[in-house]
């Protein structure tokens, strides 16, 4: 169940966020972040380093109420609020970073997610990489909303 409480919240306040002006543009951002999310999990979870538990629908080894909640509305919205400086940038991806890992320390607080060989420093390295990967790809595919009003 806690599966599904991570999945609507965060599809909540993706609605009261979101720009649907840009969505056909940033979707593309929520699907490579949920993209990032199955491989990382589906690798530490075949390694062993974490597990999930009580999972309603199981897809490549992780939640589908988690993969196309929490990481696929972060990716639209990172997307959608992608900054133009480079250090902002970088900011945008330690404050989401922070955001995500309460989220994720909340999973582990309930039992839903155990570290088994993990730590949550090694979240934090993953996930702001992540993000900025994600903020590259965003770049190179001009996904920000910012990048195609040029071009409209």
């Amino acid at each position: 169940m806690p599966w599904i409480i991570t999945f609507v919240i965060s599809w909540i306040i993706f609605f009261f966020l979101v720009d649907w002006k840009y969505i056909k543009y940033t979707i593309w951002s929520g699907l490579l972040a949920s993209i990032f999310q199955l491989v990382v999990d589906g690798i530490a979870i075949n390694l062993n380093l974490y597990t999930f538990y009580d999972v309603v629908i199981r897809v490549f080894d992780s939640s589908l109420f988690f993969s196309f909640g929490a990481p696929f509305c972060i990716g639209i919205l990172y997307a959608q609020t992608y900054p133009k400086g480079n250090m902002l940038r970088l900011i945008n991806a330690f404050i989401s970073t922070g955001l995500f890992f309460i989220m994720e320390y909340s999973l582990i607080y309930i039992g839903v997610l155990k570290y088994v060989h993990w730590h949550y420093l090694y979240s934090l390295l993953v996930d702001v990489e992540a993000l900025l990967t994600l903020g590259n790809l965003i770049t190179i595919f001009k996904l920000a909303p910012w990048m195609r009003r040029q071009e409209e």
